[in-house]
């Protein structure tokens, strides 16, 4: 019998990995870890068995949104998660104590305080953009005034000449 499989000279540093589709992808191999976990996690999305769930959640069709000159004002300020949203994280939890075998508590402790590292970072993020932005300004500034200086210095030396 003839075999059917296809042998691939792969580059060093790549891999085949079998995707949530049943087909093999070829990705480099520090990327295994993470493309695992996101391939278990659409593995897991498709086993809860919930065809399609509500975008919307019952409770919150009660807020309320004002337009304000700053944007948009929600009331209540963070609505309640819809149906969709909920199913994913615990898409997310399932397939992360599958992985490492623990607890479902154990799991989503992690990624509660993997998300608080998540907006802990960003913070830190926009707080030096701001203290970025505040000396770029001050740059501008001073650049924009020994400008006109010069520039007044020399429209007066030229004045002086005619």
């Amino acid at each position: 019998m003839a075999d059917n499989t296809v042998k691939y000279d792969l580059p060093d540093g790549y891999i085949f990995v079998l995707g949530p589709d049943d087909r093999d992808y070829i990705v480099p191999e520090f990327m295994v870890p993470s493309l695992e976990q996101a391939f278990a996690i659409q593995r897991t999305k498709s086993n809860i068995g919930v065809a399609k769930a509500s975008g919307i959640d019952p409770s919150a069709k009660n807020a309320q949104i004002y337009n304000t000159l700053g944007g948009n004002l929600h009331v209540p300020p963070e609505p309640p998660l819809t149906d969709q949203e909920r199913l994913s994280l615990h898409a997310e939890v399932c397939s992360l104590q599958q992985r490492l075998g623990i607890s479902y508590i154990d799991a989503a402790h992690r990624l509660y305080l993997a998300e608080v590292e998540k907006i802990k970072l960003a913070n830190v993020h926009r707080k030096a953009l701001g203290a970025l932005d505040r000396h770029v300004r001050k740059s501008l500034q001073f650049i924009a005034e020994r400008h006109s200086v010069i520039e007044g210095k020399e429209t007066g030396s030229n004045t002086k000449l005619q």
